[in-house]
């Protein structure tokens, strides 16, 4: 039997405009829901965003708390200090896969991208047991060149790989034949 397993983004919603207050209660409700994974985004506002996540791990016990790092070193340790106190943390690192979002949004070529996924899954390594490689628009990116960015990611001790269609341009049915190939084509998984 197969399983579904739920991450939920909610909180991670960047046109959302939720108060703090609202925040614990989504996480709260989430957790009573027992999905599996409870996403929140990035640590920008460093005491807010540290507090919300802190306080949330106070009481989801049943879910996975996952907090995006950043590129930065004080991101990741940003990352690690809100997760301090959770039952079961998680850090993401969400890194751009094909070749325009990876010039775009990191100024890198496929070897410098390779050697900063490599960098930045070690870094969150150290703070963190459980660390997650997602590979943003994973669906334009290269097939030989995503292959070896999760291979390199594992290799740094990512305990997960997330594949991410991030333009939206697959269904369902073309995203599941996608990952299939993946998995076909990367030995690590």
């Amino acid at each position: 039997m197969k399983q579904i397993k739920i991450a939920d983004a909610t909180l991670c919603r960047d046109n959302a405009k939720f108060s703090f207050k609202e925040k614990i209660e989504i996480a709260r409700q989430l957790d009573r829901l027992c999905v599996n994974t409870i996403e929140m985004p990035e640590i920008i506002n460093g005491r807010t965003d540290i507090l919300l996540v802190r306080t949330s791990s106070s009481f989801i016990k049943k879910s996975i708390i996952s907090v995006a790092a950043g590129i930065t070193p004080d991101s990741i340790e940003n990352a690690a200090t809100a997760l301090l106190g959770a039952a079961m943390p998680r850090i993401r690192i969400e890194l751009p896969v094909s070749p325009v979002s990876m010039e775009y949004t990191c100024h890198k070529k496929d070897k410098a991208m390779l050697s900063l996924i490599t960098e930045k899954v070690k870094e969150c390594r150290y703070y963190c047991e459980f660390v997650e490689f997602s590979a943003l628009d994973a669906t334009r990116a290269e097939k030989g060149f995503l292959c070896d960015a999760i291979t390199a990611a594992i290799e740094a001790g990512a305990y997960k790989v997330t594949l991410c269609d991030s333009a939206g341009i697959m269904m369902p049915h073309e995203f599941g034949a996608f990952v299939e190939d993946i998995i076909e084509r990367v030995p690590a998984l």
